[in-house]
């Protein structure tokens, strides 16, 4: 299926719904897509789909070149940097990922409120990932991968802003690293409402909408634009060579380019 019709917008949208009804038929399996996992075949669907367009999305995952046995040096649930490059703007994003939780209950398989587990309330991976992207120029946000295994599920409803949004369009949304510091617990209800869907975050078809919707989120978080070209870049060019001992050093799960110089009516 090609995707040229389609602008930004409404291509993520679609994204966002295989991530959320994605997840929903793995917990109909009993099982859980952890935040690596979902992060990585979330790159891959898009470089795999979008390269026919002229969208460039070059990447690469520490665990696929350097082995698991680093992992522990690098800490749980770490960092991606994302670098997005248009005819308009570069900009540079340190992402943390966090999915939506539930436990089945014992009463009739019912489901509990949703929240992120692998938020903690003293905020500490909080406070290094936005460290982390104030050392390299990068602005820090959190995704959330979102479904509707949760007994709250209601509290995605049909409409954003007056934007019309469906719940799946919820599947992936983000938050600024301030607002999320900034806000207690580790519930849905509470987080929800720095949350915005990320089509209405990344939408890079006519000018750097990030820049626009951050300005408009809670948590009064700054915008870094026309950050300079990260130094992984040269290192991913080159086949990755000398990239392992960087993102060990920067504590990085991984990096992702994205390339919209080249593209062409989106």
């Amino acid at each position: 299926m090609r995707h040229r019709r389609y602008p930004t917008g409404e291509y993520l949208r679609q994204v966002s719904r295989w991530v959320w009804n994605e997840q929903g038929d793995a917990r109909h399996h009993g099982l859980k897509l952890q935040e690596e996992t979902i992060t990585e075949m979330l790159l891959l669907r898009i470089a795999r789909e979008c390269n026919d367009i002229g969208l460039n999305v070059r990447m690469f995952n520490r665990i696929q070149e350097g082995g698991r046995k680093d992992i522990g040096k690098i800490g749980n649930g770490a960092d991606w940097e994302w670098f997005i490059e248009t005819n308009q703007c570069q900009v540079s994003f340190r992402v943390q990922a966090k999915v939506l939780s539930s436990d089945l209950t014992p009463v009739r398989g019912a489901v509990s409120v949703g929240r992120y587990d692998g938020l903690h309330d003293d905020r500490k991976q909080t406070d290094d990932l936005i460290a982390g992207a104030k050392k390299w120029r990068s602005n820090p946000i959190y995704i959330f991968y979102n479904h509707s295994w949760i007994a709250d599920r209601a509290l995605f409803g049909t409409a954003y802003n007056h934007f019309p949004v469906r719940p799946g369009d919820w599947g992936c949304s983000v938050a600024t690293a301030n607002f999320v510091k900034h806000t207690s617990g580790n519930r849905l209800s509470a987080l929800l409402p720095g949350m915005l869907p990320w089509h209405r975050f990344f939408g890079w078809d006519r000018k750097c909408l990030a820049q626009t919707a951050m300005s408009q989120m809670p948590g009064e978080q700054e915008f870094l634009t026309d950050t300079p070209w990260p130094d992984w870049l040269g290192f991913v060019q080159e086949g990755g060579e000398g990239l392992n001992a960087y993102l060990l050093e920067h504590r990085l799960q991984g990096v992702a380019h994205f390339d919209f110089t080249d593209l062409e009516s989106f």
